[in-house]
């Protein structure tokens, strides 16, 4: 599979179920993402919403995308949510769904999230293995 299905497959689930551990208990929701080059993931949030504290205590994420085929892609990732003014203009024109909940990128209720993928796993439909695509990161 390349990348480009990887993004035909992210953009026609519309969004991932982003999982998210604490004190071992799983914890997932729905999310919607960019896909920004190298296949990095942005999206945003309320700051005093619980992801906020669960990235802070471990980075460490898995989002899950379901195409209508229901072909899914599974990318593991570390989450940074320290991204500034800059990121957060550039998500504010990138997906302009996230401006009916901030203003601007200076609102202080907005985090921006960017998970960069460790592995990008994917399966046909059933209860087949998955699949590993290698893929160039980028930093």
């Amino acid at each position: 599979m390349s990348i480009e299905r990887v993004k035909e497959i992210i953009s026609d689930a519309g969004y991932g179920d982003l999982a998210t551990c604490v004190n071992g208990q799983p914890r997932i929701r729905p999310m919607s993402v960019v896909v920004m080059d190298g296949l990095r993931l942005w999206s945003s949030t309320y700051r005093q919403s619980g992801k906020v504290r669960e990235i802070e205590e471990n980075n460490r994420v898995e989002i899950c995308f379901t195409d209508k085929k229901k072909v899914h892609v599974r990318i593991e990732g570390i989450a940074d949510i320290s991204g500034g003014p800059e990121k957060k203009k550039q998500l504010l024109e990138l997906n302009p769904k996230v401006a009916r909940h901030f203003p601007d990128e200076n609102d202080p209720k907005f985090v921006h999230i960017e998970i960069v993928p460790t592995l990008i796993r994917w399966t046909e439909p059933g209860f087949g293995e998955y699949h590993i695509i290698i893929f160039p990161s980028e930093k």
